[in-house]
């Protein structure tokens, strides 16, 4: 990605949800922007026998109002970008509604492509992703749609890379993620959205190292950074955003955050029903984490985004 297609800096971010800042406490003073899913202000609704997601401007508007004034930035759940007979056009559908009615720094999602079922004669998306293989031939499916989608809102479009449990995932030319990743951005434009506790995740899984790995990352391409912690499900330590940030990530985002040249964010993931588990202090502590990296590494020292260490 060219740097001047990089978006301003922004900083330090945390999942949108209902009655956030009441769940954050003191931790909400950390926070300079939320990541909103456009899937979660939509309700199912039946219309001439046919199940769709309707998209509900009076949500957006709560959240809107919610957020107090912060930037947005979305982070969608179910665009299925590598979907072989095309993307979820009902995902774009309301991505361009909510477009019409917010604007939004970036926008992402995941490189993955979404089981789907039949339920009624309708073909549904089920929400569980699954990882692209690392070929010629996924990359000729996600280029051109990755191309336009950083056209059609002319906000920068990020890819988020994705746990994976299956080994031996397809390659050409001997790819493994990095390399795949890289010629990804390389040929498309697009962003990424670094997930390190994902690719934390693989690491452990597989027995790679993973900062290793990431030393062959395009690292100009690195725009925002997800952090979450999770747990181990039958022997995989597995993307649940239910847990304290581990500290070997923390690590990887000490070493990445300096050298990652258009980082405009970092965010903190935790899904909803985890959020009073964890507790405010708990959060808060997380968040501070998190404000303390971006302080020392990213903060931009004029509205021109220099920053101070790089």
């Amino acid at each position: 990605m060219n740097i001047q297609n990089a978006p301003q800096p922004l900083g330090v971010g945390f999942t949108w949800q209902p009655d956030v800042k009441e769940s954050l406490g003191e931790g909400a003073n950390f926070l300079d922007f939320y990541e909103i899913s456009p899937d979660v202000l939509c309700r199912e609704t039946v219309a001439q026998g046919r199940r769709r997601l309707a998209y509900q401007p009076s949500l957006l508007r709560a959240a809107v109002d919610a957020a107090n004034q912060l930037p947005l930035v979305i982070h969608g759940l179910g665009l299925s970008i590598g979907s072989a007979n095309g993307w979820n056009e009902e995902y774009v559908a309301i991505l361009d509604e909510f477009h019409q009615q917010q604007s939004f720094h970036w926008h992402s999602d995941h490189l993955a492509f979404l089981l789907t079922t039949t339920v009624d004669g309708d073909e549904l998306h089920t929400g569980v992703p699954l990882p692209m293989p690392f070929t010629e031939a996924a990359l000729d499916i996600l280029v051109p749609r990755a191309i336009a989608m950083n056209e059609r809102f002319k906000v920068p479009f990020l890819l988020e890379n994705l746990t994976y449990y299956l080994p031996d995932l397809p390659n050409d030319h001997g790819w493994d993620e990095i390399a795949f990743l890289n010629e990804l951005t390389r040929q498309s434009g697009c962003g990424l959205l670094l997930d390190l506790y994902n690719f934390h995740c693989n690491a452990v899984n597989f027995g790679f190292d993973a900062l290793e790995a990431l030393k062959r990352l395009r690292l100009e391409s690195v725009i925002e950074i997800h952090l979450a912690g999770g747990a181990v499900h039958d022997g995989f330590l597995t993307d649940i955003h239910t847990r304290e940030v581990p500290e070997p990530v923390w690590q990887i985002l000490e070493w990445i955050a300096p050298r990652a040249p258009n980082l405009a964010g970092i965010v903190y993931e935790v899904m909803e029903p985890a959020v009073p588990r964890l507790g405010p202090e708990t959060l808060t502590r997380q968040l501070e984490r998190v404000r303390q990296v971006w302080d020392k590494y990213c903060r931009p020292v004029c509205a021109g985004g220099t920053y101070a260490a790089r």
